[in-house]
């Protein structure tokens, strides 16, 4: 099962991959990057809580123990993961925030240490040691960009928006996402729909379905369905099989499908700091895959204490 939670965390991640164009096409037609999240936020709480109904009903009402951390969820998964990073879209190019987007490994990683759930593991710090690297070489190599001469908001919010992520993925592997897997689901778009609806009512960005053309509802739909409903049920699903950590490394190859995504769709084509730094990323991933401790067995020691897994 380990396996197939990293196919899942790659799977998600090739979906996520394809935001960059299909939000392109969207901010084309003058749908804002608020106007953007919400459809996502509002198309997930429905269909999640249309199935919630039938499933279990009780996971609509948060209830006072945990409500402040489902809406903690909902901000830090829906609020800085779309939102944010959709400004980021718009005033950075597409590779650079997916690349500034993927420092959420790190994060992941400090908080699993902070909250005492994961060790650091000599594999997992030669993980992420490639990964940033790859990083690294990727942002110096992005057509020649440098941080100086594109907008600094937009590194930060791309930067603050994986920090969101961040957050999601540890409380889906240790939070209330353990516990309670399903209403935890369900309620981080819930939270998330309701924080988007007020943030675009203040704005004034509610877009018009009424009047957008087919390609704009198109990318909408897309947008709502796979990046968002299917990503996050993978997600999910891969967090019962594999630390959190693992799994934030592993869904740096995004950065890979997001790069062949706006070759194929925007023409950007990727430079060889990119190529290059792709390598590192998949080197990371590599790694991962053959540490001995996130075997089936050593995972089971490892919940267990054992410091030999």
């Amino acid at each position: 099962m380990v396996l197939v939670g990293f196919g899942c965390m790659v799977l998600s991640a090739f979906f996520f991959g394809s935001l960059g164009p299909a939000e392109r096409v969207a901010f084309e037609y003058g749908v804002t990057p608020a106007g953007v999240s919400l459809v996502r936020a509002v198309v997930g709480a429905l269909v999640v809580g249309i199935y919630a109904l039938i499933k279990d009903p009780s996971s609509l009402i948060p209830g006072m123990r945990h409500a402040w951390s489902f809406a903690l969820t909902g901000l830090f998964g829906v609020v800085f993961v779309y939102y944010l990073s959709n400004i980021a879209f718009v005033t950075i190019p597409v590779g650079l925030t997916v690349i500034l987007f993927y420092t959420n490994p790190i994060w992941t990683a400090i908080g699993a240490a902070m909250i005492g759930k994961e060790s650091f593991t000599r594999a997992r710090a030669a993980a992420l040691a490639a990964g940033f690297a790859g990083v690294w070489v990727a942002v110096g190599g992005i057509g020649g960009i440098r941080f100086g001469e594109v907008d600094v908001n937009g590194i930060l919010l791309a930067v603050v928006s994986g920090f969101g992520f961040s957050f999601y993925i540890l409380n889906s592997r240790y939070g209330t996402g353990r516990t309670e897997p399903f209403k935890t689901f369900v309620q981080m778009f819930l939270w998330g729909a309701l924080m988007m609806l007020v943030i675009t009512l203040f704005k004034g960005e509610i877009p018009d379905l009424g009047v957008l053309p087919l390609p704009a509802l198109l990318s909408l739909a897309h947008l709502a369905v796979f990046p968002t409903l299917a990503s996050y049920a993978l997600i999910s699903f891969a967090l019962k099989h594999i630390p959190g950590t693992v799994a934030a490394i592993t869904s740096m190859s995004e950065i890979i499908f997001a790069g062949l995504m706006a070759w194929a769709f925007l023409g950007e084509v990727p430079s060889s700091g990119q190529l290059r730094g792709g390598l590192l990323i998949v080197t990371a991933v590599l790694l991962l895959l053959f540490e001995g401790k996130i075997t089936l067995s050593g995972m089971e020691r490892a919940e267990k204490g054992d410091p030999s897994g």
